[in-house]
């Protein structure tokens, strides 16, 4: 089956370029001038990919309308990790850097769970909300969200290695590659996350875990 342009982690673009060769892998990275942050990678003369989690495409005529960072790139990881489950039956992902480091290990455990929240909820301040992202619905009304059910690791400072490379060689485990910034970002997301749960339920089977996240 083939994959929806949302599941890959990189987006490619055509682009003229002067033929010449890659000399480094610090050649090819595509930087934003204003803000430094990593945008792609030139892979040939004419093409870049671009990463999912740094860009955003839209029609120019299209109103636009700024979403808080760390909500778009959880609902953006969760789409990804949705789609590529279907397309490639697999529910376990390996989040790597541009650098080839793994950074955390994803069990995808549900991918079609309903939330339901009402206002004044005393349960969905702590479920719902992270870094102060907006998911309350307005005054008097029931809001819904698609969202999956995740368990991950941590694989910074060869915490977790041996698992990290048992699943590298299992051809059940597909890779997803960010930005290693973005990866670390993703990383302190689900940290946080974990956080906001009783310290009884931010474990199972030693896998650390999140409450459900929006689609």
């Amino acid at each position: 089956m083939p994959e929806s342009p949302m599941c890959h982690s990189e987006i490619g673009y055509r682009a003229s370029q002067s033929g010449s060769n890659l000399k480094s892998k610090e050649n090819t990275r595509v930087i934003c001038k204003r803000c430094k942050t990593m945008l792609g990678e030139t892979v040939s003369s004419d093409t870049i990919k671009y990463y999912v989690t740094e860009v955003i495409i839209q029609p120019s005529e299209a109103s636009f309308s700024p979403t808080p960072r760390c909500q778009f790139v959880q609902s953006l990881v969760a789409q990804c990790l949705v789609e590529l489950s279907s397309a490639k039956s697999t529910f376990r992902f390996t989040v790597k850097g541009d650098n080839g480091k793994t950074y955390i290990l994803i069990w995808l455990l549900n991918s079609d769970t309903l939330l339901v929240e009402s206002l004044g909820s005393s349960f969905s301040s702590s479920v719902f909300t992270l870094f102060g992202d907006i998911f309350m619905p307005s005054s008097g009304q029931v809001g819904t969200w698609n969202a999956v059910k995740v368990l991950y690791q941590p694989c910074i400072k060869s915490r977790n290695k041996d698992l990290a490379d048992a699943w590298e060689n299992d051809i059940g485990v597909h890779p997803i590659k960010f930005p290693s910034e973005t990866c670390l970002e993703l990383l302190l997301i689900l940290g946080l996350s974990t956080t906001s749960l009783p310290p009884s339920l931010r474990y199972m089977n030693s896998f650390q875990r999140i409450p459900p996240k929006s689609i």
